[in-house]
């Protein structure tokens, strides 16, 4: 009679801690997938929020106006641009300005074509103030809608004649604008802004 040879006790546990061990190296390889797939998207997320805010704060300083700016209601300044920290109620830097190319098609909304806007930080966010109409009176509350979350600080500065400066209270606009992020999730993230030449060389002469 032939015999019959199978697998002995020892050999089995053996069998059986040898799948365990690939079965949790396989679980912990799977969790770290996950979690960096998790990260890369919400890193994602964040660029592309990060990159339509910088797309709306191009738009508005390219379209700047050379009108004269009014903070909260106040008489008009002789400055065209207002910036320094803790502007606007800001936790960091702040700047308010005139934008044109506000469309309204025949005039059919009661609003102006050039709309009032600021940014500042507040509660981590960057939001984009904005009020229906340029000149409104004081105690109008603007408009608020937030461009950017999980912020740690907004700077700006303004660029004239070769200098950056932290402040800017004059009546010409500057050169260009660098705005600077510090985001939680990507760092430090810095952008220059040209404005167009013809809107401060008559400052400059």
């Amino acid at each position: 009679m032939c015999r019959i040879k199978g697998f002995t006790f020892v050999e089995m546990l053996l069998a059986t801690a040898i799948f365990a061990l690939v079965g949790l190296a396989s679980v912990a390889i799977l969790s770290n997938v996950t979690q960096s797939d998790e990260l890369s998207q919400q890193r994602l997320q964040a660029l592309q929020q990060l990159q339509q805010a910088m797309l709306v704060l191009e738009r508005d300083v390219m379209q700047i106006s050379a009108r004269h700016v009014r903070i909260q209601g106040d008489p008009p300044k002789q400055e065209r641009l207002w910036g320094e920290p803790f502007l606007m109620g800001s936790e960091d830097h702040g700047i308010s300005f005139t934008r044109q190319g506000w469309r309204n098609p025949g005039m059919l909304l009661p609003r102006s074509e050039l709309q009032a806007v600021a940014y500042r930080l507040q509660d981590g966010q960057l939001q984009r103030l904005f009020t229906l109409y340029v000149d409104a009176v004081n105690d109008t509350q603007p408009q608020q809608q937030v461009l950017l979350a999980e912020l740690e600080s907004f700077t700006v500065e303004y660029l004239f004649n070769e200098r950056w400066q932290e402040r800017w209270h004059h009546q010409y606009l500057p050169q260009a604008l660098k705005v600077t992020f510090r985001h939680q999730q990507l760092g430090d993230v810095e952008r220059v802004l040209v404005l167009p030449e013809g809107l401060w060389r008559g400052g400059e002469q």
